[in-house]
């Protein structure tokens, strides 16, 4: 029960995060629940550029969502362009699985791109290092703080 109530806890502060304010900085800040940056470019261009920097830091792409055309075949509507990806760091989710057994219900990290305009891309990750907190379990804290390193890294990077 405790990890339904938790998944459902970071589920709300995410969401409401990524559809309230924007962490305009390129910093690596962790007490942030996402990092973001806004990247000049088509979609497709954009998706390319975040691919080949997770791959960098050996991230794979493993899930993939396309919500804009999800909502269109399911409720008719139209929104932007917006992508979810679920990545994952293979050793990363076998040490945190190690310290958490349930630690899939976080799993994959997740990624998203949204269409702000013609030409801009927002690019978003959730902190594994803030999320890992609200589980108050210190064997996750190297891990998280690790992949949360490397996330910020791509994401400032692009």
């Amino acid at each position: 029960m405790r990890t339904i109530q938790i998944f459902t806890i970071v589920m709300l502060v995410a969401t409401a995060s990524v559809f309230g304010q924007t962490e305009k900085a390129p910093k690596h800040n962790n007490d942030k629940i996402y990092f973001s940056k806004q990247v000049n470019g088509t979609m497709e261009e954009v998706y390319q550029k975040v691919v080949d920097a997770l791959k960098t830091e050996k991230f794979g792409v493993i899930t993939e969502v396309d919500m804009a055309k999800t909502l269109k075949e399911k409720i008719d509507v139209d929104i932007m362009p917006y992508r979810i990806l679920g990545v994952c760091n293979p050793g990363s989710a076998y040490e945190a699985l190690k310290a958490e057994p349930n630690i899939g219900v976080f799993l994959p990290c997740k990624v998203i791109l949204k269409q702000m305009d013609e030409n801009t891309i927002e690019v978003v990750a959730a902190n594994p290092e803030m999320m890992m907190k609200m589980l108050d379990n210190k064997n996750l804290d190297k891990t998280a703080r690790e992949v949360s390193t490397k996330l910020a890294k791509v994401i400032h990077g692009l």
